[in-house]
C-alpha cells in the first residue's frame, strides 16, 4: 500500500479546530488511511492508566472486536513506552495521555457524551501513527471507541443476536478528523420487565448459573449493548422472579464500571425494588398515611447505600407492584400525601447526597397518577415530568406550553412489550416503527428531551425496535421524513445480512409490522385478560379478509424460505433470531385462529372439511412449539436455552383453540360499504400550514394516515369554521339512501396535552357542521377495543341522500387527530374489519 503523509497542512489544521469549537455539528476533513492489521502492521491499543474503568473496558472490547474481524488480538496497554507502529489511543480529552499526543488543549469542550477522532503522527516517537479517541466524558469516549467497532463491521448485536462480522485479512480505515454531536435526548435507556418468561430463567439456568439470577455477568452484557447503541440508562428487572438489583453488590459495581445511569420504574421510588425488598411481615403496610416512619426509613437506607451511584431517582409513590397508592381514599387524598412525601424524599437526597435541584429526579405520570397530577401537585420545577404511553404505544399526555417552561423538562416511558389488560403482548415484538417515530417525535417536539425509556420486556425478540428507539432518541431530527423508518430498517438489515438480501429482509419485516398493525399475534384470539377470558372467533370475514390475511402470511413464509437459502451460514443464527422466528411465529399464530374460524363455520355443513381445518390448527400450534424449541436448544449451540417462551403467562390465546364454537358464528361476509376512501385521497385543502396535511407512511389501516397540524398547534374554533384548516372530498353516490352512517377511522391516540381533545368538524354538503371526538378516557371498554384492533372509529348519521355528486368537508379543530379513512354504509350494516380493497 502507498504510504500516506499524515501531517495536516495549515488549512486542514484550521478546519479541524473550527470543527472542534462547533461541537454541535458533525465535521470532517479529507480522510486518511489508518492501518489496523496488515502483513506489516498490527495496531496496539493504549488507554489512560488514570482514567475511569470504562476506558479499560472499552479498550479491551475494541481489541476483541478487531480480533473478531481479523483474527488478530491487539496488545492493550497503559504503557506508552511498550508500543510502536500504529496505535489507537483512548482517554478523556483533558487527560495527560491525550494531551501528550494531540496537544490540542484549545479543543476541549464539555458537550454531553461527545468525542473527537483525530489522526496524528507523533514526533520523535516509536509510535508512527496514532488514532486519538478523546471523550468529553466517560461515555463520550466509549461512544468514540464503539464508533470504530462499528466502522470495522462489528454490530452492536454481535452478542445479543449473534451477528457475525465479515472477516478481513487486512483492516484499514479511512479516518477524518471528526467531532461528534451530543445526543438530543439526555438519558436514553431500557426497562427490563416481565422477565419471568425469558431473561430471568435464561440467566438463571443458562448464562449465569453461578448467580442463579440476572446478576452482574448478565448486566455487563446488557450495559455493553447499551453503550454500543449510544444509550446510557437502565431500569433493572424487578419482577418477583428476580432479586432486587441491589441484592447482588456486583450489579451496582458493574453499572459504575460501565458508567450506566441507574433508575427505577414508575412503581419503585428512590431506587427501591418493592416487590423484593418490602417485607410486609416485618415492615407492615406500604402505606405512607399509616406507616410513614418505616416507609421513609426504607427509602433512606437505599439513598444512603446508593449515594455515590450515578442515579435518577423516581419520586412519588404507588403500590408495591404497579398498583395505585395504598391508603388514598380519593384523588385529593393522593395529591395531598404526594406533596408531603416528595418533600420528604428530597430531604433524604439533601441529607445524603447534596442539593436536590442538582440530582436527577423523575415523576412518572403513569396510569392513575395522571389524574392525581392533573388534580394539582406542588411539584418542584427541577423534577422531570415522565409522561407515559397507554401501554400500547400511544402517549397519554405531553407537556403544554406552561409545562414546557419547567427547568426539569420532561421525558417519556414507552412500551414495546406489555403485561396487562386488555391483553398482554409479551411474546413477539410488533410495535410498528412508523408509530414509534410518530409518537416519539411528537414527544420531542413538545419538549420531552430529558429522558426516554423503552420497556423491552425480555429484550429478545425486540432487537430491532430497541435499535430504532435508541437511534431515534440520539438524533430525532434525522427521522423527520415520515418514511425514514424504511431506510433505517434497510440499513439495519443490509449491514447484518449484506446488500444482496438486506433490502428484501427489510420489506419482509415491514409487511410483518403492517399485518400486526391490524391485529397483533397475541390478540388473534379475541380474548382479554385481567380477568382472563376465553378466546373467540375473529372479526375477519370468511369471504375476503380471512383468505387475504392467510395469503399475506403464507407469502411471508415463502419469502422466509427463499431468503433462508441466500443468507450466509455464518449469519443463520442471527437470521433466525431477528427474522425467521418472529415472522414464522406470527404467521402460525394468525393461521391458527383464521383456520379456527373456518373449522367452526364448516362444522355442520361440511364436517370433513372442518376436520381438515382442525388438523391445520394443530399443525400451526406444533409449528410454534418447534420454532421455539429450535430457538432455545439448537441455534448458537444452545446459547439461548430458556430465553424464548411461546406462551407467556399461559394465556388462552397460546393454547390449541377449541375448533368449533357452536354458540358463535364466524363472519361469512360484510356488506360492501357504499363508499370507502382514504383520508389522504382528498380533492383539495384550505388554510393548512406549509407542509400539512402530512401523510404518515405506515400508519393506520390505509398506511397513509394524516398529520393535520404541527404538534404544538393550539386548538382551532369549534363553532366558527371559516379559518379552520379543511379537507375537501368530492363523492359520487349511485343510489338514494334513506339513512346512512358515515364512519370515520383514525389512529387510536390521545390528545397531545391536557388542554385539548381529538375533535374534527364533519360537514356533508351544506348541512350543519357536526363535531366528532376520537378521544377515549382511562381504561374504558371503548379504549380496550381500540387498542386491540389498533383503530378508533366514530360516526355520524346522514338522512335522505340523493344519487349524484356530494361534498364532504373535514374541519381541523384539535391537533393530534390522525385520520385514516372513512366509510359510507347503510344504517345497521356492519362495516368490514379492514379497509376494503381496491379503494382510493
Amino acid at each position: 500500500m502507498m504510504k500516506i503523509n499524515m501531517k495536516l497542512n495549515l488549512l486542514s489544521y484550521i478546519a479541524f479546530f473550527f470543527c472542534i469549537f462547533q461541537f454541535n455539528t458533525i465535521c470532517s476533513q479529507t480522510p486518511n488511511r489508518f492501518k489496523l492489521v496488515t502483513d506489516s502492521q498490527q495496531v496496539s491499543i493504549l488507554y489512560d492508566k488514570d482514567g475511569v474503568a470504562l476506558d479499560s473496558i472499552a479498550a479491551h472490547l475494541l481489541a476483541k472486536d478487531i480480533e473478531r474481524v481479523t483474527g488478530y488480538l491487539p496488545q492493550v496497554t497503559t504503557d506508552k513506552t511498550s508500543i510502536s507502529g500504529n496505535a489507537i489511543v483512548i482517554g478523556n480529552q483533558a487527560s495527560e495521555l491525550i494531551q501528550s499526543f494531540s496537544g490540542a488543549k484549545n479543543s476541549m469542550q464539555d458537550a454531553w457524551e461527545t468525542y473527537t477522532l483525530q489522526l496524528v503522527k507523533p514526533k520523535n516517537s516509536p509510535i508512527a501513527n496514532a488514532l486519538i479517541i478523546a471523550g468529553a466524558d466517560a461515555r463520550g469516549t466509549a461512544y468514540g471507541v464503539f464508533n470504530i467497532s462499528d466502522k470495522i463491521g462489528v454490530s452492536p448485536w454481535y452478542w445479543w443476536a449473534d451477528v457475525v462480522p465479515a472477516k478481513q485479512k487486512e483492516l484499514a480505515l479511512e479516518i477524518s478528523s471528526f467531532q461528534s454531536i451530543s445526543p438530543k435526548v439526555k438519558y436514553r435507556g431500557i426497562f427490563l420487565n416481565d422477565e419471568d418468561w425469558g431473561l430471568q430463567p435464561w440467566a438463571e439456568h443458562t448464562f449465569e448459573p453461578e448467580t442463579g439470577d440476572i446478576g452482574p455477568k448478565t448486566y455487563a452484557k446488557i450495559f455493553e449493548l447499551l453503550l454500543r447503541l449510544k444509550a446510557n440508562a437502565i431500569w433493572p428487572a424487578m419482577h418477583p422472579s428476580t432479586k432486587a438489583f441491589f441484592h447482588y453488590p456486583g450489579n451496582l459495581k458493574m453499572a459504575e464500571n460501565y458508567e450506566i445511569v441507574l433508575g427505577s420504574s414508575h412503581a419503585e421510588p428512590m431506587l427501591r425494588n418493592n416487590v423484593d425488598e418490602w417485607d410486609h411481615d416485618t415492615m407492615g403496610d406500604f402505606n405512607y398515611f399509616s406507616n410513614k416512619e418505616k416507609v421513609l426509613k426504607y427509602w433512606e437506607n437505599r439513598v444512603e447505600e446508593a449515594q455515590n451511584a450515578n442515579g435518577i431517582y423516581t419520586v412519588g409513590m404507588r403500590g408495591v407492584h404497579d398498583s395505585g397508592m395504598v391508603g388514598a381514599k380519593s384523588t385529593e387524598d393522593a395529591a395531598t400525601i404526594l406533596n408531603e412525601l416528595i418533600k420528604d424524599q428530597r430531604a433524604l437526597l439533601k441529607k445524603h447526597i447534596g442539593n436536590p435541584e442538582s440530582i436527577p429526579q423523575v415523576f412518572t405520570v403513569y396510569k392513575e397518577v395522571l389524574d392525581v397530577y392533573e388534580y394539582g401537585l406542588e411539584l418542584p420545577e427541577d423534577i422531570t415530568l415522565m409522561w407515559t404511553d397507554d401501554n400500547y404505544g400511544y402517549i397519554r399526555r405531553l407537556s403544554n406550553a406552561e409545562e414546557r417552561k419547567r427547568k426539569g423538562g420532561s421525558g417519556v416511558y414507552y412500551h414495546a412489550s406489555y403485561w396487562g389488560r386488555p391483553h398482554d403482548y409479551l411474546w413477539l415484538s410488533t410495535t410498528h416503527p412508523a408509530l414509534i417515530r410518530e409518537e416519539m417525535l411528537k414527544a420531542y417536539d413538545t419538549g420531552a428531551d430529558k429522558i426516554w425509556m423503552l420497556n423491552v420486556g425480555d429484550l429478545k425478540p425486540a432487537e430491532y425496535n430497541t435499535q430504532f428507539f435508541m437511534d431515534l432518541a440520539f438524533d430525532p431530527e434525522s427521522f423527520r421524513k415520515p418514511d425514514s423508518y424504511k431506510q433505517h430498517m434497510t440499513d439495519f438489515y443490509e449491514r447484518i445480512f449484506g446488500s444482496d438480501v438486506g433490502a428484501e429482509i427489510s420489506n419482509l419485516r415491514e409487511s410483518y409490522y403492517d399485518l400486526a398493525w391490524l391485529r397483533k399475534p397475541e390478540f388473534m384470539g379475541w380474548s382479554q385478560t385481567e380477568p382472563t377470558r376465553p378466546t373467540h372467533l375473529t372479526e375477519f370475514s370468511l369471504d375476503q379478509e380471512n383468505p387475504d390475511r392467510r395469503a399475506a402470511y403464507q407469502k411471508l413464509e415463502s419469502k422466509v424460505e427463499q431468503l433462508n437459502a441466500q443468507v450466509p451460514n455464518t449469519q443463520k443464527a442471527a437470521w433466525f433470531e431477528l427474522v425467521a422466528y418472529p415472522v414464522l411465529g406470527a404467521s402460525a399464530m394468525n393461521q391458527k385462529y383464521l383456520y379456527r374460524d373456518l373449522a367452526s363455520f364448516y362444522a355442520d355443513q361440511d364436517p370433513e372439511r372442518s376436520k381438515s381445518y382442525q388438523d391445520t390448527i394443530a399443525l400451526q400450534q406444533d409449528k410454534i412449539k418447534e420454532l421455539t424449541t429450535h430457538y432455545n436448544t439448537e441455534i448458537a449451540e444452545g446459547k439461548w436455552n430458556k430465553m424464548m417462551h411461546s406462551a407467556p403467562r399461559g394465556l388462552p390465546v397460546y393454547q390449541v383453540p377449541e375448533a368449533v364454537l357452536p354458540e358463535e358464528k364466524a363472519i361469512q361476509k360484510y356488506t360492501a360499504p357504499v363508499l370507502a376512501q382514504k383520508m389522504a385521497s382528498f380533492t383539495k385543502t384550505g388554510h393548512f400550514e406549509k407542509n400539512f396535511p402530512l401523510e404518515l407512511t405506515g400508519l393506520g389501516y390505509s398506511q397513509r394516515a394524516l398529520q393535520l397540524t404541527p404538534v404544538t398547534q393550539e386548538s382551532y374554533s369549534d363553532s366558527a369554521f371559516a379559518q379552520n384548516p379543511v379537507l375537501h372530498y368530492e363523492l359520487d353516490l349511485e343510489e338514494k339512501i334513506a339513512s346512512a352512517v358515515l364512519t370515520l377511522t383514525a389512529v387510536p391516540n390521545h390528545p397531545i396535552t391536557g388542554d385539548q381533545k381529538l375533535r374534527l368538524g364533519v360537514q356533508w354538503d351544506d348541512q350543519p357542521v357536526e363535531i366528532v371526538n376520537f378521544e377515549t378516557h382511562g381504561r374504558s371498554e371503548t379504549w380496550k377495543i381500540n387498542v386491540l384492533r389498533n383503530q378508533v372509529r366514530t360516526s355520524v348519521t346522514l338522512k335522505n341522500l340523493e344519487p349524484g355528486k356530494h361534498q364532504l368537508k373535514l374541519y381541523v379543530i384539535d391537533p393530534g387527530v390522525l385520520p385514516d379513512y372513512f366509510l359510507l354504509s347503510k344504517e345497521k350494516e356492519a362495516i368490514p374489519y379492514t379497509f376494503p380493497k381496491n379503494q382510493k
